[in-house]
């Protein structure tokens, strides 16, 4: 039932920020129902955390990953976000293993199997140098390499077309089981 009231907290917080209500003060209770301690323990929604992130600036809506602990898996299989809408899309890798490197790029494709492994062959292909961030008309955008313990971001605006697009982590190895699914709705 955890996951029921996470997404029902979830989508009432997607509306305050949808409707605007965040310039009134919608951020400070974002922030603060975002809260939940202990990365590695405890039930997970499997939902990326998300906050407004708008100011009276009219910012981008921030969303953030996380590895799930040491393995080649991101701790949040999806996330949904508003069509036509800047996102900040930040990665924490909170990995302690020097090998879990990660980065996470978003398709505008749906998620399935082929295009994963075709976009992180590609990856691999374009190196180091290049952050494993292909060429590719699939990538619609992507993060650089993050190491244990670093932080990075990327943003960039979602498609106008709802639906189901994948993400995925590019680093040798990884792509075959480090996915998920950005909902645009």
């Amino acid at each position: 039932m955890a996951n029921k009231q996470d997404v029902t907290r979830r989508d009432f917080l997607q509306r305050l920020s949808v409707v605007g209500i965040a310039g009134l003060g919608a951020g400070s209770l974002v922030s603060a129902c975002g809260g939940g301690s202990g990365e590695e323990g405890g039930s997970s929604s499997g939902s990326a955390s998300q906050s407004s992130g708008q100011s009276s600036g009219g910012g981008p809506q921030t969303v953030t990953l996380h590895p799930k602990g040491n393995q080649m898996k991101y701790k949040e299989t999806e996330f949904e976000v508003p069509s036509d809408t800047e996102i900040e899309l930040v990665f924490e890798n909170t990995a302690s293993s020097p090998s879990m490197q990660h980065n996470v790029l978003v398709l505008n494709e749906p998620p399935e199997q082929d295009i994963f492994k075709e976009v992180g062959q590609a990856g691999v292909k374009a190196g180091s140098s290049n952050e494993y961030t292909p060429d590719h008309p699939a990538v619609l955008a992507g993060t650089d390499i993050s190491k244990p313990g670093e932080t990075v971001s990327v943003t960039f605006t979602t498609p106008s077309e709802p639906g189901e697009y994948g993400y995925v982590c590019t680093y040798p190895g990884h792509w075959a089981t480090m996915q998920g699914t950005m909902i645009v709705a």
